[in-house]
């Protein structure tokens, strides 16, 4: 993670222990709901999910500042799709055909859905997720598609954002409010549906944690007021409590600290070797450890082996896994797509719709 010239590694850390807080959940409290552990686990992280609202703030913080220094449309959906689409193809394959062969019980999925997984919009389309975990991945990619379209409109830029930004999260308050009362009403089934939909296609359900990370990229680059950036920062941390729990609103709260904190350089034990690596594997492990970790748990709790020992042995499995992922397809593919289109000589109207430079 960059700033200015200088790599921010206190986010690299804690993105590393937001994707092993994810990894830990899944194969303590998800895992024991699904399929039973044969014997009582003695620890457990049953709110680890919460490590994706981390990711959702690192993304609002992130793609605000690669949208300030990216040149083009172009260039920025082209680094996009360098950057999730490989590796998540080459994770989906070997989890869809692992599941199919273990036969995984209530994973398995029809060879028409895996097809739409390739688009990693299935859900938007009512397909069945090949790892459940893929759910964050398309509110991901609808968050970065709207924020392109705000920031060529010019609705991000450091004197409208706080505008925008502020008319987003009325947006989605109302949409979260209609959807807790339209199944209360009469017709509301029909009207619910429009009203889900139009929450996923605008980024609406996980805006308020979008939002915090956006807060700070423009409060840190002194671009906003200490006041609205604070009332903001409340009005997103109270949608969380409504939505989830207080509990969970104040475990927001708390990344949000620590993510600035990150950022002016404060918990340099977050840029330990280790978990700086573990960053570099992280979305890799992320496609990867769920359901392949279940059918390689469930294998080894079925010999007799102890929960403890599949659940570390599912982690280093995970691991190893997600490494070569990461070294020889999630490189190499952002290296080979993003020098094809440092080469590329589209059309000029393609080039000059999507804002491409001229001579690139």
């Amino acid at each position: 993670m960059t700033h200015g010239q200088q790599r921010i590694r206190e986010l690299d850390g804690l993105r590393a222990l937001a994707a092993v807080a994810v990894v830990l959940f899944h194969y303590t409290s998800q895992y024991d709901v699904l399929f039973g552990h044969t014997t009582p686990l003695g620890f457990s992280l049953p709110r680890g999910d919460l490590g994706v609202d981390f990711f959702f703030m690192l993304s609002g913080y992130v793609i605000l500042m690669t949208l300030d220094r990216t040149a083009s449309a172009g260039e920025f959906v082209i680094g996009r799709i360098a950057r999730l689409y490989p590796a998540y193809w080459a994770a989906a394959l070997v989890t869809f055909a692992v599941v199919a062969w273990a036969r995984l019980p209530g994973q398995e999925v029809s060879f028409g859905d895996a097809f739409v997984n390739v688009t990693m919009l299935q859900q938007l389309f009512g397909a069945r997720h090949i790892d459940s975990a893929y759910w964050s991945l398309q509110a991901e990619l609808l968050f970065y598609a709207a924020m392109l379209v705000l920031a060529r409109a010019g609705m991000l830029s450091p004197s409208r954002w706080t505008a925008t930004l502020t008319l987003w999260l009325m947006l989605a308050t109302v949409a979260h409010l209609a959807a807790e009362v339209l199944p209360r009403e009469a017709g509301g089934p029909l009207t619910l549906a429009f009203v889900t939909k139009l929450q996923t296609v605008l980024s609406l359900k996980y805006l308020h944690l979008f939002a915090l990370g956006i807060m700070l990229y423009r409060t840190e680059n002194a671009e906003c007021r200490a006041p609205i950036a604070w009332f903001l920062a409340v009005w997103c941390v109270v949608v969380q409590g409504q939505l989830d729990s207080w509990k969970a609103a104040g475990v927001a709260a708390l990344l949000a600290f620590t993510l600035r904190e990150a950022v002016r350089g404060r918990l340099p034990l977050l840029s330990a070797p280790p978990l700086v690596f573990l960053s570099t594997i992280s979305y890799p492990l992320y496609l990867i450890h769920q359901n392949v970790g279940y059918v390689l748990i469930r294998y080894l709790e079925g010999l007799g082996l102890s929960p403890s020992f599949a659940i570390a042995t599912a982690i280093g499995g995970s691991m190893l896994l997600a490494t070569g992922i990461s070294r020889y397809v999630e490189r190499p593919a952002i290296l080979a797509v993003k020098g094809w289109y440092r080469n590329w000589r589209g059309p000029a109207r393609f080039a000059r719709f999507v804002g491409i430079p001229r001579g690139r």
